[in-house]
């Protein structure tokens, strides 16, 4: 599983108060489509061997990004979680074969604020709504899902308050369905709930993809 955190909204809110200021200044830029890295590349490469400028552009991990973004509340029960319908889908991945670097996932959520197991309220334990990630591929590629740990995020057991899940995957991770990943493949988040009583409520949620750019 990446790496994962997690947030009340008014532990987002004073952060985000303490961070707008310098939000423009601080903020990273990404190409969004492999010709923006090509020109970048070429503009170097005329002060710079090609080899060098290659080693340049990975160090600073100046990789093709999309992103999608959804603000939309959704309730999900039990039932409306059998087919497995996405809340959010990502574009489909650029590059190259196995391009992906780095996907970011945040997601807002709560369960339906109450049960009867009062020793676990607050806590994850025996807490029956998630998330899990979902891998679309065209026809005629395998399933790279198949025996992976694929579960996102839990909410926590009894919340009515909205808690922002961030979870990251790095290509260093060594997972196996993520060093698979191809162009044409996309990926989702999938909400999840079990049992009578348990209800998922997606607030809002974002999919970021890094990939290596076509050099």
């Amino acid at each position: 599983m990446g790496s994962s955190y997690s947030t009340t909204s008014d532990d987002v809110n004073s952060i985000r108060h303490e961070a707008s200021a310098s939000h423009e200044e601080n903020q990273m830029y990404y190409p969004r489509h492999s010709a923006d890295a090509v020109e970048s590349f070429n503009i170097l490469r005329q002060k710079l061997p090609s080899e060098l400028v290659l080693q340049i552009l990975e160090s600073a991990e100046y990789w093709v990004l999309s992103t999608v973004h959804r603000e939309d509340t959704q309730d999900y029960n039990e039932n409306d979680c059998r087919d497995r319908i996405p809340y959010l889908t990502s574009e489909p991945i650029q590059g190259e074969r196995f391009p992906v670097q780095e996907i970011k996932i945040n997601i807002w959520s709560h369960d339906q604020g109450w049960s009867s197991y009062r020793e676990d309220h607050g806590t994850f334990r025996n807490s029956w709504t998630w998330f899990d990630l979902g891998i679309e591929r065209p026809p005629g590629r395998d399933d790279i899902s198949k025996d992976e740990d694929l579960r996102l995020a839990t909410n926590v057991h009894a919340e009515r308050e909205a808690m922002n899940h961030q979870i990251t995957y790095r290509r260093d991770q060594k997972l196996r369905w993520m060093e698979n990943l191809q162009p044409g493949d996309r990926i989702s988040i999938v909400p999840r709930a079990r049992f009578p009583g348990w209800r998922n409520t997606v607030e809002k949620a974002s999919i970021e993809v890094y990939t290596s750019p076509v050099l």
